[in-house]
């Protein structure tokens, strides 16, 4: 006969195993200190892949970060492994799809993503928060390549002095394909870091122009 009371005790264990997990994804481990970057990890409920969080100050205005991460078609000559990338449409002047493929190493596909950006300032603070949502099927798939089944992903760029901005990259996503998510995070940190210092040097060469956005507010 089926008992409750032998019920209990493997529901309440799993219980217990699914309020754990969920505390221990939210805490960050810093896996990258060096050249004043800091790159963090976290696991993620219902993922196998972990959540990356990325850090630096540079010698910058916001709009100049911003514009950087603005020029879409920019990407291959400072983002890890982009090989092509390309803005789908603008729908303002702070908000638009996007496409852009990364090439990943044999014997992997490799991956592309469409996505939506938009971009926000709050006007008590001066954060600006540019936020990336993954769309799948906003363009047809090519055969070439495997699209990225979700992306969440941000930029904030927080003012820290006159001319000095704090920027923190967040990224979650779901690499698609056969993958194992061992392998994926094992190398999850590599890309945003480069990244992170390839920004920099851009943003901080004396020949990047001075640039000035008029919806974003400056300190």
């Amino acid at each position: 006969m089926f008992s409750l009371r032998k019920l209990k005790r493997p529901l309440f264990l799993l219980c217990l195993t699914f309020i754990s997990f969920s505390a221990f994804s939210q805490s960050w481990n810093l896996k990258i200190n060096k050249e004043n970057i800091k790159i963090y990890t976290r696991s993620i409920a219902g993922s196998n892949v972990e959540e990356v969080m990325g850090e630096i100050t540079v010698k910058s205005n916001m709009a100049g970060v911003l514009s950087l991460i603005d020029s879409v078609s920019e990407y291959p000559k400072w983002m890890k492994n982009c090989i092509t990338s390309e803005r789908l449409k603008r729908t303002s002047k702070s908000s638009g799809y996007t496409y852009y493929a990364i090439k990943t190493p044999w014997p992997v596909t490799d991956r592309d993503a469409c996505t939506y950006y938009k971009v926000a300032q709050d006007s008590a603070t001066k954060v600006v928060t540019v936020t990336v949502k993954g769309m799948k099927d906003y363009i047809p798939e090519k055969p070439s390549r495997v699209r990225i089944p979700s992306l969440d992903a941000s930029w904030k760029l927080i003012p820290a002095a006159k001319g000095v901005t704090k920027i923190v990259y967040q990224v979650h996503c779901e690499t698609g394909g056969m993958v194992p998510a061992i392998i994926v995070n094992a190398f999850i940190t590599d890309t945003p870091y480069c990244n992170l210092l390839s920004l920099r040097r851009i943003v901080e060469s004396p020949l990047y122009p001075k640039i000035v956005i008029d919806y974003v507010k400056e300190l």
